[in-house]
């Protein structure tokens, strides 16, 4: 029986304590840059991204009104456009009672790559006579930040698989916990994998493994190495979680949480796998910023643009600095700024020189809008080139007043140079680089329309025409005669077809990925080129959202299919879609 089950009669009293005593949420200094947890929760380890000018947080709930094993049994999610104000949403990845992931999930991370977003996450499990309060690693993917599916129905990895670990699954001690992935800057296609584990020579303590993405099973991980930096005997602490690390002028970051009074530790070397004479032990966070951080614990980075942001929990919220660089490896914490530009649009993505298009602009905050905008264009062979505001006839500074702008832009094209038959490709974007619009392509015309000039000139195209097609496709002329498009079908299952990654975040394997409207049955297939079923990938169930489907390389019989074409069938009850898949050895 599930531990919940057991307990439901004590949970409901506990829950029923929790709302009437729970106090209420403190409010932090004004103009922090923050999110505060609903009132019975409190955030532990957490993830940090940014989707379409959107910003995400994930992180452990955590109530401390209900007995442990009643409590982390989802992740809090909530967003926020400025940093400032923030907005809870729905708790997602619920634990699965019936999965390895039974018990609690812990310590998100997130990471995009291929069109999909990746979550690694700490499942526990308990299984009497098998698993007691085990940790091992799980994935999850999702297309939209809001629905998300476990990839594999076991763990991607546990400390089994790491000798110098321990491995101990009926000891609730046992440490594999707090995942961080990235790509391996030192082998292009690979990605490393930074943990909690506890080491087999000293039971009593954690430090940070690190596995590495497989070159064929992507569902299996090999063991790279422990890092004995982060051993007790390097930081003076028995713990260490919560392990990330970033790169600035190429050297490279490495921060924990240790269980001293002020937990936030740091490390700075040159080789990210580096054995520990290659690092320098910077102690606490606290020394470098001559002030008090006892209640920080858990930090993230996230690159925004040219801007670096640091995330860190403390006591019941997230709170969010700007980096501001300074000499060698040091640095110091602000507030970012309350301004952000949410996102950047043409009213169309295909015009003409002597035309208008329009500049859409929408902001946070635009009141305090610090900033400027910068233009770059594309040559034919792909390189960009800043190209001068003034000369085009946009402007660097717009007025953001209200928190949406539209810029009309009476058409020019640069540099004088560019051939006739040569469209000018455009973008425009914050000079920090945190949005930017698409490419607008900008053709050559030799009519020009008159410009605006007050009483008598000429508007732009009025609405429902140029400044309202954003397709970038010409309006149809009023006798034309257009066949109606058919409209969707509610009850199709596929929203996006079927295809390939030839590598992920889970390995250098193939994945096959797909996305379903809703839940419904699906059936994956490998033929090859005659036509001859090679094996099954996937035959049952599948809830709505991204799903991933990793393949090893196998046929139906266990053995490594040759190299050469294949292709991937995917049968729903609303059709079937098929693509191509290379094995190349």
């Amino acid at each position: 029986m599930h531990p919940l089950l057991r307990h439901l009669g004590p949970l409901a009293l506990a829950a029923l304590v929790a709302v009437v005593a729970a106090p209420a949420t403190p409010v932090p200094a004004r103009g922090a840059a923050m999110t505060v947890t609903p009132t019975m929760y409190r955030p532990k380890d957490f993830a940090f991204v940014k989707k379409d000018g959107v910003y995400h947080l994930f992180y452990i709930r955590h109530n401390d009104y209900l007995p442990a094993w009643a409590t982390e049994i989802d992740f809090g999610h909530a967003i926020s456009t400025d940093l400032f104000h923030w907005a809870q949403l729905p708790p997602v990845m619920p634990l699965d009672p019936y999965g390895w992931d039974n018990l609690h999930v812990w310590a998100p991370h997130i990471v995009e790559w291929g069109g999909l977003w990746w979550m690694f996450y700490t499942g526990v499990t308990d299984r009497p006579g098998s698993f007691n309060a085990t940790q091992q690693i799980g994935a999850a993917v999702s297309s939209d930040l809001m629905t998300w599916n476990r990839v594999h129905q076991t763990p991607v990895w546990s400390t089994e698989a790491a000798p110098w670990a321990w491995w101990a699954p009926l000891w609730p001690t046992m440490a594999c916990r707090d995942p961080f992935v990235m790509p391996d800057p030192a082998a292009p296609g690979q990605w490393l994998l930074y943990y909690t584990a506890t080491p087999a020579s000293d039971s009593l303590s954690t430090l940070v493994g690190v596995a590495r993405s497989a070159d064929g099973d992507p569902g299996a991980w090999a063991d790279e190495k422990p890092l004995w930096i982060t051993h007790r005997s390097f930081t003076f602490n028995s713990s260490t979680e919560s392990p990330h690390l970033f790169e600035h002028n190429g050297r490279w970051f490495l921060f924990i949480t240790s269980n001293a009074g002020q937990a936030l530790t740091f490390y700075v070397g040159s080789d990210p796998l580096g054995e520990p004479a290659s690092w320098t032990y910077r102690g606490r966070l606290r020394n470098m910023l001559g002030y008090d951080t006892s209640t920080w614990f858990a930090s993230e980075l996230l690159r925004d643009g040219t801007q670096d942001l640091f995330a860190f929990a403390s006591l019941n919220r997230i709170e969010i600095r700007r980096i501001v660089w300074g000499a060698g490896d040091n640095f110091t914490l602000a507030e970012p700024s309350v301004f952000h530009m949410v996102s950047m649009n043409w009213t169309r993505l295909s015009t003409r020189e002597n035309q208008y298009v329009g500049l859409r602009l929408k902001a946070s905050n635009g009141f305090a809008f610090d900033g400027e905008l910068v233009a770059w264009v594309r040559d034919a062979s792909g390189h960009e080139v800043r190209a001068p505001l003034d000369t085009l006839g946009l402007p660097a500074r717009p007025l953001l007043n209200p928190d949406s702008a539209l810029v009309p832009w009476f058409v020019k094209r640069w540099p004088a140079s560019l051939p006739a038959d040569e469209p000018m490709r455009l973008r425009v974007a914050m000079n920090d680089a945190t949005a930017s619009t698409p490419w607008l392509s900008v053709f050559k015309n030799d009519i020009a329309q008159q410009r605006f000039a007050g009483p008598g000139g000429r508007m732009p195209d009025p609405p429902g025409k140029e400044f309202e097609d954003s397709t970038g496709t010409p309006p149809v002329p009023e006798d034309t005669t257009v066949a109606p498009r058919p409209a969707p079908d509610a009850n199709a299952a596929p929203t996006e077809g079927v295809r390939v990654l030839k590598s992920s975040p889970l390995g250098a394997g193939l994945v096959v990925v797909f996305r379903l409207r809703q839940p419904g049955d699906v059936r994956l297939e490998l033929y090859d080129l005659l036509g001859r079923r090679v094996a099954t990938l996937a035959d049952r169930a599948f809830g709505a959202g991204a799903q991933a489907v990793p393949w090893d390389g196998r046929d139906a019989s266990g053995a490594r299919v040759r190299r050469g074409l294949y292709f991937v069938r995917m049968v729903t009850a609303a059709g079937a879609s098929a693509a191509k898949l290379f094995v190349d050895r």
